[in-house]
C-alpha cells in the first residue's frame, strides 16, 4: 500500500485540486491528441509515443511498458522518491498548502532531520577549512550551497542531542563508537529529495590515506542509486533537460561554481544501470565529462554502454590529458566551458579517441567500444548500423567482430518469469466495477478470477470503502498501472454484460460443486445453461443469497 503517514482525506483533496496534465507537463512535453495528451514514455526507450495522459480521468498510462497511475504516482516514479515525498512535491508544483496537522512524517525522516542538524553543525565550523577550499577555488556561497563543513575532533560531544541510533545510521560513529570523520572536510550527501542521508569526509593533508571515506550504506543511503549533486541540480536539469555526468564530489562542486548547475556524480562508485535509468527520465542525451586520461576514457566507454542499452545516445567531452573537471575549472575555466558547449556524439568521440591513443592500447579500447554498442542491435538497429559503418570505415570492424567481443546477455526462456496475461473479459468486468456501471446480483469468490491482480482489486472494491480510482492508485500503487489501463479501455455495454455472464457462470459452477440439495442443483444448472447460451436475462434471475 501507499504510505500510511499521509491522511487519505488530504490525498483525496490533493488529487481533486490538481490537474495531472499540469503535473506531468512540469517534467515532459505533452502533445494534445483528441481528448488526451501523448508523449514519448519517460520510463522506457521508444520512438513512437505510447504514453497517454487523460485529463478526463486524471490518469496516465504507457501502452508500451505498462506503467500507469495518477499525478502522485507519476512524480513518485519519475523522480524516484517515496510516496510521502511525491505527495509533497505534487502539492508544491500545484501550489497546494500542506496541512501540518494531518501530514505526519514517515519512518526514516527523523534520521534525515538529525542528518541535516549534523550537517549544519559541521557547516558552522567551515572557517577551519576555508583556506583549503579557497585553494581549490570553492567560494563561500558554493560551499554553503552544498553545506560543506568541517568535523573537529570531539564533534560527538557537540552532537550529544542526536540519538546514538541516528549517529550510527548516518555513519557518524565507527564500529567502536568513536568519531568516524574527525579532522576532515565534510561533504553532506543529500538524497534526490533534499534530505541529508549520509556524509563523505575528505582528508585535509596530502598523503593521508584514505583520501575519502563515506558513511556505510544503509536503508537510506544506497550508492548504486544515488547521484551526488542531483538535489542541487534538479531545477536546472528540469529547465535545460540536460545532465552532465562527472566522477567526483569536487567535479560537481566546481562545475556548479562555474555556472554549470546540472552536474551529478555517482557516489564513489562506477555509474550503474540504476543511475542511468534515473538520468534518462530527465535527459535522453546525457553528457559524459570524465578525466582526460586512459582510465577516464575507459570509464566513458563503459558508462556510454549503459546508456546505449537503455536507448540513450550519450555525448562525450574529452578533456586534455591529465586534467579533470575540477582541475580544469581552476586552470582554464574558459576552455572547460567551451568544451562542454561542443560535445561529440559517443561514436565520433570513440573513433577520435582510438586514433590518438597509443597503438598498443587501441585494440583493447576498441573491444570496450564493441561491448558498449552491442546492445544497440536490438534496442536501436538503425543507430547500430550507423555506429558500425563508422567503425568499419576507420578500423575495419564488422558485426562479427562486435559479436565476438560482446558479453553474452542472458535471455530468459520462453514463458520464464513472465506473468500470465489477464483475460480480456476480466479486464472489462473490473473496468465496469471501477466506474460504477455494474451492479452484481451475487457476490463473487475471488477464486473465479484467473488473474491474481484482478482478484485483489475486486476484493478491495467490494470489501473496503475505497472506490475513487485515483485514490485507489495512491493506496495501492502496485496496482496503479493496471487501474490506468482499465480506465482507458474502450468497451461496449454488450462486452460488459458478456463479461459479467462469464464470471457469474464460473461463480455458479463453483457453488454447484458445494450444493447438496437436489432442487437447488437443478436451479443453478438451468441458470448456468441460460448464461452460457447468452441469455442475459438470466442475470436478473440469480438470487442474491
Amino acid at each position: 500500500m501507499g504510505s500510511s503517514k499521509v491522511s487519505r482525506s488530504f490525498i483525496e483533496e490533493l488529487l481533486s485540486r490538481v490537474d495531472i496534465v499540469d503535473v506531468v507537463s512540469h517534467y515532459i512535453t505533452l502533445k494534445q491528441v483528441g481528448r488526451n495528451f501523448t508523449a514519448l514514455c519517460p520510463f522506457h526507450p521508444e520512438k513512437t509515443p505510447s504514453f497517454v495522459v487523460s485529463p478526463e480521468k486524471q490518469i496516465f498510462k504507457c501502452f508500451g511498458c505498462g506503467v500507469g497511475g495518477n499525478a502522485i504516482t507519476f512524480v513518485e516514479k519519475y523522480e524516484g522518491i517515496s510516496f510521502f515525498e511525491a505527495v509533497k512535491r505534487v502539492a508544491e508544483i500545484c501550489g497546494v498548502e500542506l496541512p501540518q496537522g494531518e501530514f505526519k512524517e514517515e519512518e526514516g525522516s527523523a534520521v534525515e532531520e538529525f542528518g541535516y542538524r549534523a550537517a549544519k553543525f559541521f557547516n558552522s565550523r567551515l572557517e577551519s577549512v576555508l583556506p583549503y577550499l579557497e585553494e581549490r577555488g570553492v567560494d563561500r556561497e558554493t560551499a554553503d550551497r552544498f553545506l560543506l563543513g568541517y568535523a573537529p575532533r570531539g564533534y560527538l560531544r557537540e552532537l550529544r542531542n542526536i540519538p546514538k541510533e541516528a549517529l550510527e545510521a548516518l555513519g557518524l560513529v565507527n564500529s567502536k563508537g568513536g568519531e568516524f570523520f574527525a579532522d576532515r572536510l565534510i561533504i553532506p550527501i543529500f538524497n534526490h529529495s533534499g534530505k541529508v542521508v549520509a556524509f563523505a569526509g575528505r582528508a585535509l593533508r596530502e598523503g593521508s590515506s584514505p583520501k575519502y571515506i563515506n558513511s556505510p550504506e544503509s536503508s537510506l543511503f544506497k550508492k548504486g542509486s544515488l547521484l551526488y549533486g542531483f538535489y542541487q541540480s534538479k531545477e536546472e536539469v528540469l529547465k535545460s533537460r540536460q545532465v552532465v555526468v562527472v566522477e567526483g564530489y569536487f567535479d560537481v562542486i566546481s562545475l556548479h561554481r562555474l555556472g554549470v548547475k546540472r552536474a551529478v556524480a555517482p557516489m564513489g562508485t562506477s555509474l550503474t544501470e540504476s543511475h542511468a535509468k534515473f538520468i534518462k527520465r530527465y535527459c535522453t542525451k546525457p553528457l559524459l565529462l570524465f578525466d582526460g586520461d586512459g582510465a577516464g576514457r575507459k570509464a566513458a566507454v563503459r558508462s556510454a554502454g549503459i546508456f546505449l542499452k537503455l536507448g540513450c545516445e550519450p555525448m562525450v567531452v574529452q578533456l586534455p590529458d591529465g586534467e579533470d573537471p575540477d582541475s580544469l575549472s581552476r586552470s582554464n575555466p574558459e576552455l572547460l566551458l567551451k568544451l562542454i558547449s561542443s560535445p561529440l556524439p559517443f561514436i565520433e568521440w570513440a573513433v577520435k579517441s582510438a586514433k590518438v591513443i597509443p597503438p598498443e592500447e587501441r585494440s583493447d579500447f576498441l573491444k570496450l567500444v564493441a561491448q558498449s554498442i552491442a546492445p544497440l542491435r536490438s534496442v536501436n538497429p538503425i543507430l547500430f548500423k550507423e555506429y558500425l559503418s563508422l567503425l568499419s570505415a576507420e578500423f575495419g570492424i564488422d558485426e562479427k567482430w562486435v559479436k565476438l567481443y560482446s558479453p553474452r546477455i542472458y535471455q530468459p526462456k520462453k514463458g520464464e518469469a513472465e506473468e500470465s496475461p489477464i483475460p480480456y473479459y476480466e479486464k472489462v468486468f473490473l473496468k465496469a466495477l471501477l466506474e460504477g456501471s455494474l451492479k452484481l446480483p451475487v457476490e463473487l469468490s475471488s477464486t473465479v478470477f484467473v488473474s491474481s491482480k484482478i482478484a485483489k482489486l475486486y476484493t478491495v472494491l467490494t470489501k473496503t470503502d475505497v472506490r475513487e480510482p485515483t485514490l485507489l492508485q495512491s493506496q495501492y500503487p502496485e496496482e496503479a498501472d493496471l487501474i490506468s489501463e482499465l480506465l482507458l479501455m474502450e468497451v461496449s455495454e454488450e462486452d460488459i454484460l458478456k463479461a459479467m455472464c462469464r464470471l457469474l457462470t464460473k461463480e455458479l459452477e463453483r457453488r454447484l460443486k458445494k450444493t447438496r440439495e437436489l432442487r437447488e442443483k437443478m436451479r443453478i444448472k438451468k441458470l448456468i445453461f441460460s448464461l452460457k447460451r447468452g441469455d442475459l436475462g438470466a442475470v436478473s434471475r440469480i438470487k442474491t443469497n
